[in-house]
């Protein structure tokens, strides 16, 4: 088989799926930008690809005689987005990986957000997407990706599909990058160090990142033309405080976080959280949030519980001197 494609190869979940695939005994390639933590992917076998996903001729150069591509390099949302910087990543650099993947006639998995969704009613495999979204940065540049990549696959049949990750979290091989500024790891070290009291309430579905690697794989594998899979967790979404406070009851730390309510009248909360995350925290959600049913079925996805994934993570931080 010939090598697989990643973008975003040094994030968690990018970095997950290289590890996975190598275990499987899979050759995988990395467009990875200079200066980047590269050196755990080598380490693992990966061949490395410098360039960056926003330079076609770079993708197409790393994509030349892949037999897939996994397109999980995004700009997250969170406070103090840029805008063309977004679109220049979250809309170009997919659609320069749509290109690659029509030029080579090879399948593109591409990883999305729950933000441009319907929410009204639970979330599953076939709910419809906005029409139109929040002007956040991250949101309209991920919802016009999956506009143009729908389009292609209406048009001409093209081979991509489409996996949601949760808000994934968890051990990854490029520890750094795990612990980014948006990261939900990065919140879990610093409740475990006791610097978070309270946080914005509004439900995210917590998942492991490797399970969500192991879907992403599954669905270059199996998954059907302009399908879309839930990556989620094994149980229904709780608010971050909630999330937070497993991980002090897994470190076994008496610190406990409480619940914010978001004022979105008020300028500073909108400064400190950022558009997207305001957005999120004022939609109303039902119960349950999600069902993907149909990802677990037509995948074999099975996310291990909650309090695993986080017994998981405290020891991997803690193994990392960093709770």
């Amino acid at each position: 088989m010939d090598d697989v494609l990643i973008t975003g190869a040094t994030g968690l979940i990018g970095s997950n799926v290289c590890r996975l695939l190598r275990e499987q005994g899979l050759r995988v390639r990395a467009l990875v930008r200079p200066g980047s933590e590269t050196e755990p992917l080598a380490a693992l076998g990966v061949v490395l690809v410098e360039g960056d996903v926003c330079v076609p001729v770079d993708v197409e150069r790393a994509a030349k005689g892949a037999s897939a591509i996994v397109n999980s390099a995004a700009l997250l949302g969170g406070a103090g987005q840029d805008s063309d910087a977004s679109w220049m990543t979250n809309y170009e650099g997919s659609i320069h990986c749509y290109d690659a993947g029509r030029r080579a006639g090879v399948r593109v998995v591409e990883l999305l957000t729950t933000t441009f969704f319907h929410h009204e009613t639970v979330l599953t495999e076939r709910s419809q997407v906005l029409d139109e979204v929040a002007p956040d940065p991250y949101t309209v540049s991920k919802h016009a990706a999956h506009r143009e990549a729908l389009g292609r696959i209406e048009r001409d049949g093209q081979d991509i599909v489409f996996v949601i990750p949760g808000g994934a979290f968890g051990p990854a091989p490029t520890p750094r990058r795990a612990l980014g500024r948006t990261s939900f790891n990065r919140a879990v070290r610093s409740v475990l160090n006791g610097k978070i009291d309270s946080y914005l309430s509004y439900p995210i579905p917590w998942v492991r990142a490797e399970d969500v690697a192991a879907a992403v794989i599954a669905a270059m594998d199996r998954g059907v033309i302009g399908e879309t899979y839930l990556a989620f967790g094994q149980e229904d979404a709780t608010t971050t405080a909630s999330f937070l406070n497993v991980a002090c009851e897994a470190a076994g730390v008496d610190h406990r976080v409480e619940e914010l309510h978001v004022d979105p009248e008020d300028p500073e909360m909108v400064a400190l959280y950022g558009e997207t995350v305001i957005d999120l925290a004022t939609r109303t959600y039902p119960v349950p949030w999600f069902d993907n049913s149909h990802t677990r079925a037509q995948l074999g996805y099975a996310p291990v519980p909650l309090r695993e994934a986080m017994d998981e993570t405290v020891a991997w931080l803690r193994a990392l001197g960093q709770a």
